[in-house]
């Protein structure tokens, strides 16, 4: 069984070139599709009504919303039945913190590892794609250069140990925290994500871009010295021979090999 996540950037284009919200229906089943939305990353009380509007008016046969913030509230009997029907697991944008402190270690959280080991793809957007990886970017500021505390990392959900996910990636300029976590530990592959723009991950290994930004790798595998572990007082970080990839729609990045490719171009014939 293939298990896909779909992080995304933030900031999506859900009316006038819905892209991405639509590849994740499509890999969910289609007009089969039986969609839960999580919203308990964001503060607005309507989020999760808003997604159920969007997914049905793509199509959806069922899209429904767990509207609860506390987590004496996760792992009811009703959610747990709804996420083992469900074929694809949204979470909302807002503060990932707020994802894991209602949802880490609970029945529900459990349940959602089950459903994705069976094939139910689970994504999320900006808050909801850095909570996808087993060590996730809490917070942290930005610039293009890796500094010395220039992000705080946190527990995600763990869905991958192989990825660590950052969103608002260009607009955001977040190049420089998503370097420093991949130098802090060379063995994880970075993912800066754009807005309105999804990395696919199927079976913890190959990664497709979707949407009208790019994806940015940042490969640490092959660094040959770093002082990441020595800078103090938020100095700037040394790194050599790290490797990036930007990577448009349709690219594909492989996690096993460590190799990019680009979508062939079509010639044109005059």
């Amino acid at each position: 069984m293939t298990t896909t996540l779909m992080p995304m950037g933030g900031a999506l284009d859900e009316r006038k070139d819905p892209t991405v919200l639509q590849e994740f229906l499509r890999r969910a089943g289609g007009k089969k599709a039986r969609i839960v939305i999580l919203p308990q990353a964001s503060a607005r009380r309507d989020t999760g009504i808003e997604y159920v509007e969007l997914f049905k008016s793509f199509g959806a046969k069922e899209a429904l919303s767990f509207e609860f913030r506390q987590r004496s509230e996760a792992g009811t009997a009703e959610q747990i039945k709804l996420i083992r029907k469900a074929s694809g697991i949204f979470f909302s944008g807002g503060t990932q913190m707020r994802i894991a402190a209602v949802m880490g270690g609970t029945a529900l959280e459990a349940e959602i590892h089950v459903a994705y080991r069976r094939g139910c793809i689970v994504g999320g957007t900006s808050a909801g794609a850095s909570i996808l990886s087993k060590t996730m970017i809490a917070y942290g500021n930005g610039g293009p250069t890796p500094r010395e505390r220039i992000i705080q990392f946190s527990a995600g959900l763990g869905f991958t140990d192989k990825f660590i996910f950052d969103q608002h990636f260009r607009q955001r300029d977040r190049l420089g925290r998503l370097i420093y976590a991949v130098s802090s530990h060379p063995g994880v592959v970075g993912v800066g994500i754009d807005e309105d723009t999804a990395a696919i991950v199927e079976d913890n290994a190959r990664l497709t871009v979707a949407g009208s930004g790019a994806v940015t790798i940042v490969d640490g595998l092959q660094i040959t010295d770093t002082d990441v572990a020595e800078i103090e007082h938020g100095g700037a970080v040394a790194v050599s021979n790290l490797l990036v990839h930007v990577l448009t729609h349709n690219s594909v990045f492989d996690g096993r090999t460590r190799k990019a490719s680009l979508p062939k171009k079509k010639l044109l014939v005059d």
